[in-house]
C-alpha cells in the first residue's frame, strides 16, 4: 500500500478540530520536554478566535497538509514579524514559522517538506526577504530537519533563572 498523496492548502475554520488536535500534540511534546516552561491549557490548545484571527490576518496564515481523503495531518503557522525599530538594522520583511506540526503517525513521510515548500511560496508572495524559525535546544530532530531544508543558525538565546 502506498502512502497517500499530500496537498497543502490554506486552512479554514472548518479545520478547527484537526488543527487543535495537531497543536495539542505539539504542545504535549513541549510539555514533556520542558514542564518548567510549558503547561496544559485550561481549554482547547488554541481558541477558535485565535485560529480565526491567524486565518483572517493579512500577514498570517495556517497552512494545512491534507491527505487524499481530506484528513488534515500537518500544519504550519506563519506570522509576519513587525519590523525592527533599531535604526542600525538592515530593513527586512521576516515571516516567522511559529509552529510546524505533523501527526505522530504520519511523520517521516515527507509531509513536513511539503509544508515547508508551501511556506516558502506563501512567504515569497507576501514579499518576505527572510523566513525564520525558533527551535528549542531540546528539539534536536527539528533543528536537523530545518537545517536539511536550508535554514542556518542566526542567534542562540540563552536563559537563566533569576
Amino acid at each position: 500500500m502506498s502512502a497517500p498523496s499530500i496537498r497543502v492548502r490554506t486552512a479554514s475554520l472548518a479545520d478547527y478540530d484537526s488543527l487543535v488536535a495537531l497543536f495539542d500534540e505539539l504542545d504535549e511534546f513541549h510539555r514533556r520536554a520542558r514542564p518548567d516552561v510549558f503547561r496544559r491549557f485550561d481549554g482547547p490548545a488554541r481558541s477558535r478566535d485565535e485560529i480565526g484571527g491567524w486565518l483572517a490576518g493579512p500577514g498570517s496564515t495556517i497552512l494545512a497538509a491534507e491527505e487524499d481523503d481530506g484528513l488534515v495531518v500537518g500544519l504550519a503557522l506563519l506570522l509576519t514579524r513587525p519590523p525592527s525599530p533599531f535604526a542600525g538594522r538592515v530593513p527586512r520583511k521576516v515571516i516567522e514559522l511559529d509552529n510546524l506540526a505533523v501527526r505522530g503517525d504520519r511523520r517521516s513521510q515527507g509531509i513536513g517538506e511539503h509544508l515547508l515548500r508551501a511556506m516558502v511560496a506563501w512567504s515569497r508572495a507576501q514579499g518576505a526577504s527572510h523566513i525564520e524559525v525558533g527551535v528549542h535546544a531540546f528539539n534536536r530532530d527539528a533543528r536537523r530537519f530545518y537545517e536539511r531544508f536550508g535554514f542556518v543558525s542566526s542567534i542562540d538565546r540563552l536563559v537563566m533563572a533569576a
